[in-house]
């Protein structure tokens, strides 16, 4: 490489040494490509936890776009030259083809692999020193819900609370700026109608960032006001079954039903399309690889897929 000393950052990173089992000889900050990833992947301890395919995407995509920094956390190895943190990072680096400035430790205890990311579950608003943190925190982990399914060819799934870790969601906070913007509306939408904030923030962050973010206003204004709004209307729709609550239940299925429900109506709104109803058909009776239906059309057991924002 023929840039190993360049600074960035206030740094300077260099390549490696290696000892004769592939891993550096002493810790230090280096540059990291696919050759020396998929080196010191296959020192891999056995038992490490299984990689999560959306995280080392999420990572790869930072790499790619130039927004990787190098924080505290290390490639780490133990005493016997296993690599006992690090999996995600070094997978995305190979995923992204690219070189980023990765911190590495060697030497480390073995023992300290039994507690290495477990503990304490900490919740990530007890640390975003942000007004509305549980709203942005809840619409974050939709984000990353819709993104999952979106992954698996729109087809739903059941939004579990846990599904995230919670440095997943912190990262996902950063990435989508959006959620602190539209955060009061949400809440303001929640007091006029009782539509689940969290919810609401999610899709209008994605919104947004989609085909007609200047139709977010009105449909904000016709959330809270309800009014000069004819039949048909999509936002009606939605507020009214807000009204109604008809998605107050917190079961996994209707918070899936919810986030499709408010999709469909802020698309049909953005595209300035009527709708003659307004509903999600998901049934988690539904048998394995039943074609999805459209709306009104459906029976037991039968589920559409998760449209994407517009």
């Amino acid at each position: 490489m023929s840039e190993i000393n360049r600074p960035e950052d206030g740094y300077a990173f260099r390549v490696p040494t290696l000892n004769e089992n592939g891993i550096p000889v002493r810790s230090g900050d280096y540059w990291v490509g696919a050759d020396l990833a998929e080196k010191w992947l296959r020192r891999n301890l056995e038992g490490n936890r299984k990689a999560s395919t959306l995280r080392v995407k999420r990572y790869a995509k930072a790499m790619e776009e130039g927004r990787w920094k190098l924080t505290h956390q290390s490639i780490a190895f133990d005493s016997q030259g296993n690599l006992i943190d690090g999996q995600h990072r070094l997978l995305a680096v190979i995923h992204s083809k690219t070189v980023v400035p990765m911190r590495v430790h060697v030497g480390a205890d073995p023992s300290t692999f039994a507690v290495i990311d477990t503990g304490y579950g900490r919740v990530p608003s007890q640390f975003m020193r942000v007004t509305n943190a549980n709203i942005i925190k809840g619409a974050a982990r939709i984000i990353l819900f819709a993104e999952v399914c979106r992954e698996n060819g729109s087809e739903a799934s059941f939004m579990h609370r846990g599904s995230f870790d919670n440095d997943v969601v912190f990262e996902t906070v950063d990435q989508w700026p959006e959620l602190q913007e539209y955060a009061p509306a949400a809440s303001r939408i929640y007091r006029a109608c009782g539509s689940s904030s969290t919810n609401m923030l999610a899709v209008l962050a994605q919104a947004s960032r989609g085909m007609n973010p200047g139709a977010i206003d009105a449909f904000v204004e016709g959330m809270i006001l309800g009014e000069e709004m004819s039949k048909g209307n999509p936002v009606l729709l939605l507020r009214n079954r807000a009204i109604a609550r008809m998605d107050r239940s917190l079961s996994y299925r209707d918070k899936t039903v919810l986030y499709g429900t408010t999709v469909k109506a802020w698309n049909a709104h953005a595209r300035g399309e009527k709708l003659k109803f307004l509903r999600f058909i998901y049934d988690d009776k539904s048998e394995e690889g039943m074609l999805p239906v459209s709306a009104g059309k459906g029976s037991t057991g039968m589920r559409e897929k998760i449209p994407d924002v517009y």
